[in-house]
This record gives C-alpha cells, structure tokens and sequence, in this order.
C-alpha cells in the first residue's frame, strides 16, 4: 500500500519543524533530485515508511516497476547530546502532551542552540543517504521521494524526531529520585516506617520535594485552564500510564 502526500502541489510541509527538516535535507539533495523525488512522492511511489534510531527507510517503486530500497541517516545523539536535551526538555512538564498532540515548540529548539544541540539535522552534512539503485554517488531520486514523505510524517508527528535521535517520549518526563530514607546518611524504609528513629512513624513519611511536578496528580481541569482542553487530555492520558 503506497503513501499518498498530503501536499499535492507547492512545498511540502507546514510546520515549522517540517520546514526545517525540509530545507535542510533539500540542500543535500540538488535542485533537480528535490523536483524529481517530490513528484515521485505526490504520485504515491513510496511503498512504506519506517522510522527509528538514526533511520528513515522504505521501498520505492521506480518508473520501471521497480522496487528500491532508500534510506536517509540522521544520527541519534551521543550521550553529551542527549543529556543536553533531556535537560532542557525535562525543564518543561508539557513538552511530551504537546508533542504527542502534533506539535515540537520552537523556544525548545532556540533555548538548545546554547548547547549546539538540535533535534533537526544542523546542517546537510548530518544527513547521509543510500539506496538499492545503481545512481552512485546520489542521492538519488528515491531517496528524495522519502524526504518527503518523511517532512509530512514528521509534521503530523514530531514525536518521529526524537525517535531519529534515539530518543522517546518516556525519557523526557523526569525521572523520580530515591526517597530521602534511601539516601547516603539517611535511616533505613523500616525504621522510618515504625517510629523506631526517634520519630512518629506518621511523621517519617516522605515528602515531595518543594516546586516538583507530579503527573499523577495533576487535575486535568487545571491543565485545560493553561494548555487548553485537547492538549490537557492529551497531557493527563499520557501521564496517568504508568512507566514500564
């Protein structure tokens, strides 16, 4: 079953993010591979398309009845990377509603530039390509018709971003650290639990830290005051399952 564009003439992609990846895998591609895969794209060639770490890949059927294999590279992140951008992404409790909702913030992508960090690919040079067909060097004509596809999936699911990168939409809510009990110094759970610490056994209960977010207990009414009511559905759903 082939994929059919969404855009059926002018450029290929609306939001932001889209436009960008866009742009820059068109710098890699020439102005003659960029007309020849987007018609290709629009005609329904690609056969499929499947995203993970650092790969974008899917079959193509040329003119000739034909099936190649094209595949386009962005490299997931190295550890610094990543650490890089769960810190800012974890900074903001909405970014994953919000990108599971269809849409990547583009202050998330400026407030990276600090770190040199970017979900996209930062220049052409960060994208590599390959395919099945004996065009050599390329990229040829089926790796752009995957672009494309690639620019309208990316636009309806940015989550495929970090998916590129290595990256899900788990790793980017923050992680719960151990109980003050279970730190360096600190008495152990039974202790705590009776009393036998010196204290009341009511009292040793642990606290959640001053100015932490907690997604369980976020009241959907109060997030649709903020995020508006279908972002905020989407925040208490993703929230409200707990992490394998």
């Amino acid at each position: 079953m082939s994929i059919q564009l969404i855009s059926r003439r002018g450029s290929v992609g609306k939001g932001w993010h889209a436009v960008a990846l866009r742009d820059g895998a068109e710098r890699l591609l020439g102005a003659s591979r960029v007309s020849r895969g987007k018609a290709d794209a629009r005609a329904g060639r690609v056969q499929w398309l499947d995203v993970e770490a650092g790969l974008a890949r899917g079959d193509v059927l040329d003119a000739d009845g034909e099936l190649y294999q094209a595949r386009l590279e962005l490299p997931a992140f190295r550890e610094g990377d990543r650490q890089a951008f769960l810190q800012v992404a974890r900074s903001r409790p909405e970014l994953p509603a919000r990108m599971a909702g269809g849409t990547y913030p583009q202050e998330v992508e400026a407030e990276l530039g600090g770190s040199a960090v970017s979900l996209l690919p930062r220049d052409a040079s960060e994208l590599s390509h390959d395919c099945s067909c004996l065009d050599w060097p390329g990229p040829c004509r089926h790796v752009a018709a995957l672009l494309y596809v690639l620019v309208e999936a990316v636009d309806e699911k940015p989550v495929l971003l970090l998916t590129l990168r290595g990256l899900a939409l788990e790793d980017l809510v923050t992680p719960h650290g151990p109980a003050p009990s279970q730190q360096a110094g600190g008495t152990d759970a039974a202790g705590a639990a009776d009393g036998t610490d010196g204290t009341d056994g009511a009292a040793a209960q642990p606290e959640q830290a001053p100015g932490a977010w907690d997604p369980a207990r976020t009241d959907p009414a109060k997030l649709a005051e903020v995020l508006g009511e279908d972002v905020a559905a989407v925040v208490h759903s993703f929230y409200a399952q707990p992490l394998q």
